[in-house]
């Protein structure tokens, strides 16, 4: 007799808009040049990593929450702008992207991750 698991229900991604996509290479671009930074693709999204801490992960073709999403880790973190992101655990929280204008408030919100991460 074989024994069949029953199957994984995983949430689906959400597909990335392109303006999304465009918003996050811009964001790419910047964080790719601290220091200790690398990149990995990680389920339709780019993994960022101090050293070898993750910190956050871009939507490349899939988001995490919603099509404008982005995910950092923060544990403890309560803001009006960030949500208790779904899956990787407690510590992280998804950050929603409406405009271009984000895009310096996303990189605080990156930043703030990338230090914690460092102090860790």
């Amino acid at each position: 007799m074989t024994r069949t698991r029953p199957p994984t229900h995983r949430p689906r991604l959400p597909k990335v808009d392109p303006e999304m996509r465009r918003w996050c290479a811009l964001l790419q671009d910047e964080v790719s040049a601290w220091r200790q930074v690398r990149t990995k693709p990680m389920f339709g999204m780019l993994a960022l990593y101090r050293g070898d801490r993750i910190f956050a992960a871009l939507p490349l073709t899939r988001a995490p929450r919603t099509p404008n999403s982005l995910l950092v880790k923060l544990p403890g973190v309560r803001d009006d702008r960030l949500k208790a992101a779904q899956g990787p655990g407690k510590a992280w929280a998804s950050f929603e992207m409406t405009s271009s204008t984000d895009i310096p408030e996303a990189l605080r919100w990156l930043q703030r991750a990338y230090k914690y991460a460092g102090a860790r």
